[in-house]
Formats: C-alpha cells, structure tokens, sequence
C-alpha cells in the first residue's frame, strides 16, 4: 500500500467515525431523513419557600391532629375586627397579600391541599366571639361566645401586621404574625361562609352560563392533573402560580384533588345567591366511583372561584 493510499484510508476512517464515510448517502432526489433532536427536559419548578407566619397545634377528638403553620389575616366586613384564618398547610401567604380576595383564595388553597384550618375574629380588646377549627373535606366545628368560652386571645396591631396569640382551653393553641391584608371587595369568612344568613344582599347572584364554564376549566385542569392551569383557572395571577407551583408536596396534594372531580356526568342542578353559586353534577370519578357532588363558586375579581366541594358517595 503507497503512502498516498495509507493517508486515504486514515481520512476516510476519521470521516466514518464523525459522519458515515463508506455508507450508501441518499442518492439524486432521495431525501435525507432528520434525525429528531432530544426533547429539552422540562424546566423544574423552583421551591417556595419562607418563614412560618403561624406556629402552633390542634386536636380535638371528631376533627383530629394537626399543626397550624400558614395563614391570613384582614379587616372583617362592616369594620368588626380582624379576621385570623390559620392553616396546615403552607397556601403561599405572602403572595396572598396583595390580593383583591385573599380570604377566598386562601379557602381554594386549603381545599386543593386538602388542609385543616382554625379562625376567630379578633377586636380591638384582642377578643374573639367565636372559635372556628375544622378540615377542608371532614368536618369542622364552631364555638360561639355564650358567656364564658373555652378559649383566650390576644391581638397587636403594629405597621400593618397582626400579632398575637389564641389559646383554646381543650383543644389547643396557635400565635401568629401575619401582615394586614387590604380586600378589594367584601370577603367572607369561614364564619360568614357557614351561617348563609349573613350573605350580603347587596351582591350579584351569579348566573348559570358563568358558574357551568367556570366549573369546566376547572374540571378539565383537574382532571389532566396540569397544576398551573388548574390555578389560572381557579383565578390566580401567573405570579401567585409560579410560586404556588413550588410549595412542598403540593403535586401529590392535586392528585387527591383531582379524584373529587366526575370523569362522568355533566353539570345539572344550579343555584345561586348573592355571591355564591354551586352546581349539583352526579357521575363516577376517576376510580368508579359514583357521587352526587356539589360545587360551590364565590366571585373573586373578574373571576367566579370554586371554594368548596362537597362529596356525596352514592
């Protein structure tokens, strides 16, 4: 072999290695078939995290254990306090702040995560007429002022924040300090939203149309278990999104969530009231299961937001 023949063969074994020297390439009018480039990884959502706001526990014998760790606090409606409402679960807060309904939002979060929670309403005296503890889907419980009462409170209001500390005699205690948020709107507490009787007259009653494709986007998201577009549709900003997309555990939190929506059945019996509106949707869950659920849709800004869900096994 000539040493003209050795440097063609080494050009032609360097070039096989890169590209193919030597292969049979697609001949006049064959087309060359692309090879298809690795799907980019998607990108991984970011932790969110901050301080605990609240520190403090809970246990009662018909609602169970849990810790208080998250919440909210803003000026009742009608200037009758400031309304604490502490959770298990971390529901973002701080992006809550700011917002038009952040009482609303703060009960989508706490169903979606399926949370417990506690609240009173606290006076200038740091007062509250009420104690409010229960869980998003078993139950809750509420103590009303008759004279003496089972629980203590204490409330400072400093810069905008409140601070301070609720202790029930039985059951247990929390303290918190939490900023002042300002709703754009009269939010409803926990409280308001168990007694119908203190429904404000004075808002628009939701119509059907609006309710029906509200729960579709909803249901839909759900279902598809795509976590950003079901908070979109449940009326969160792209910002509150974000981070409440990088809150701990709250991919398996929407997994349970998604089994509380029909993959069967379609909307049926509506009713609304000043404010509020449910559909009634009957038809199996993902598992096989038969319900008879309700859905029920507060308005927040522009947007009519599903806030409870009660299950009815059939």
């Amino acid at each position: 072999m000539t040493a003209t023949r050795h440097a063609a063969f080494a050009v032609c074994a360097v070039a096989l290695a890169l590209t193919g020297c030597g292969k049979e390439q697609p001949g006049a009018g064959e087309k060359q078939v692309p090879v298809a480039p690795k799907k980019a990884a998607e990108a991984k959502v970011p932790p969110y995290t901050y301080p605990a706001p609240v520190k403090g526990h809970y246990k009662e014998t018909n609602i169970g254990e849990f810790d208080l760790v998250d919440g909210i606090a803003y000026p009742a409606s009608g200037g009758g306090g400031t309304v604490v409402y502490a959770t298990s679960k971390p529901i973002a807060s701080p992006m809550l702040t700011d917002s038009a309904c952040p009482m609303t939002q703060a009960r989508v979060l706490t169903e979606l995560r399926n949370g417990s929670y506690a609240e009173v309403t606290l006076d200038a005296n740091g007062r509250s007429k009420y104690f409010i503890a229960g869980n998003a889907f078993d139950g809750s419980s509420r103590e009303t002022d008759v004279g003496s009462h089972p629980w203590q409170s204490k409330l400072k209001l400093d810069a905008d924040r409140a601070t301070g500390v609720v202790v029930h005699k039985r059951d247990g205690h929390f303290e918190f300090d939490l900023p002042i948020s300002s709703p754009r709107g009269n939010e409803r507490s926990q409280s308001d939203w168990m007694d119908s009787r203190r429904a404000d007259s004075s808002l628009p009653r939701p119509n059907e149309q609006a309710v029906t494709a509200a729960y579709l986007a909803v249901h839909d998201a759900a279902l598809k278990k795509d976590l950003r577009a079901l908070l979109l549709a449940l009326g969160f900003a792209r910002a509150q999104a974000n981070a409440i997309q990088g809150l701990d555990g709250i991919d398996a939190d929407l997994s349970v969530y998604s089994d509380r929506f029909l993959t069967s059945g379609t909307p049926g019996e509506f009713t609304a009231r000043p404010g509020t509106a449910y559909l009634r949707v009957e038809g199996s869950n993902a598992k096989g299961k038969k319900f008879a659920n309700y859905y029920h849709f507060a308005a927040c800004g522009e947007h009519l937001v599903l806030v409870a869900i009660a299950e009815n096994p059939q």
